[in-house]
């Protein structure tokens, strides 16, 4: 039986599952795409376990040599497959990356001893534990009439989450206030379930506390209120810690340079004048979540 062959210069199975589980959520955090190869040689390579183990390490440095500082390469423990992952890279970029390589390893006559095959996973939920990832791709790879050369892929996780955010509405008039809860229930943005809820004053949406979820949080509000105005909701959510999550829109119907200047210093990100077109608001909405999933 041959003796498994391990590059010491290279990072292990059993290191590397820890650093999985950390880009895994920071994929869900950044809304970044990580895509994960997996190689293995299409035969096993012949001679001693001298000359095998140098094809192992000559695997290795090639790879080693040709992947950003970004990138983190690993071999897996049975000593025949190794791994890369690929930050903020989709399937299609890794895909050409492959190809760059194969055409390298086919050309160079110092590489006639490497014939590699590959799958690719493209990876843009949490849903996937690493065994699972591993088990998915060498099975992939375990097909002996699998050509060389080839490219297989693992589609699973693909599929973006959908995040959750608060949308909250202070507006005094009923009826209008109303008519804001029905536009925002039923407006539908890729990505992104809207979870409405709507205040007649800046206090009884202080006395709520949804503002200090972690959720990203839409607030849509007068500039004008009763108990705690647009103004001040807009100082005290612009100086929590996390105000980033904060996208605010005012509302008011002060059409006036001062009024819109006080507005964008004090960190609105948007200044609607009043009576507006509820499409045109619509519009406006699907273009800042779309930036945010860009």
């Amino acid at each position: 039986m041959n003796k498994l062959i391990i590059a010491e210069d290279i990072m292990q199975e059993h290191e590397v599952k820890g650093y999985f589980e950390i880009l895994r959520e920071s994929v869900i955090r950044s809304r970044l795409t990580m895509t994960v190869v997996f190689f293995k040689l299409a035969s096993s390579p012949q001679g001693t376990d001298i000359e095998r183990n140098q094809v192992n390490h000559q695997i290795s440095a090639f790879l080693t040599s040709k992947i950003r500082k970004t990138d983190l390469l690993f071999q897996l423990a049975d000593g025949v497959h190794w791994g890369i992952f690929f930050l903020q890279s989709s399937e299609v970029e890794v895909k050409a990356f492959l190809k760059r390589i194969f055409a390298i390893l086919k050309q160079e006559r110092e590489y006639q001893q490497i014939a590699l095959k590959a799958s690719i996973t493209e990876i843009r939920n949490n849903s996937v534990n690493f065994e699972t990832l591993l088990d998915k791709n060498k099975q992939k790879l375990a097909n002996d009439e699998q050509p060389i050369w080839s490219i297989e892929q693992v589609t699973d996780y693909r599929v973006q989450p959908m995040e959750q955010v608060k949308v909250s509405i202070i507006e005094q008039n009923a009826i209008f206030r109303k008519v804001l809860e029905t536009t925002f229930t039923h407006l539908d943005i890729p990505h992104f379930t809207l979870d409405v809820a709507t205040y007649e004053d800046g206090y009884s949406f202080l006395q709520s506390e949804t503002y200090k979820t972690g959720h990203m949080h839409l607030v849509i509000m007068n500039d004008i209120l009763p108990r705690k105005n647009g103004l001040e909701i807009l100082h005290i959510l612009r100086e929590m810690p996390n105000e980033k999550k904060f996208i605010i829109y005012m509302m008011s119907e002060r059409n006036s340079e001062g009024a819109t200047l006080n507005a964008y210093e004090g960190g609105v990100d948007e200044f609607i004048v009043k009576p507006f077109n509820l499409r045109l608001l619509e519009a406006k909405i699907r273009r800042t979540f779309a930036r945010f999933w860009l």
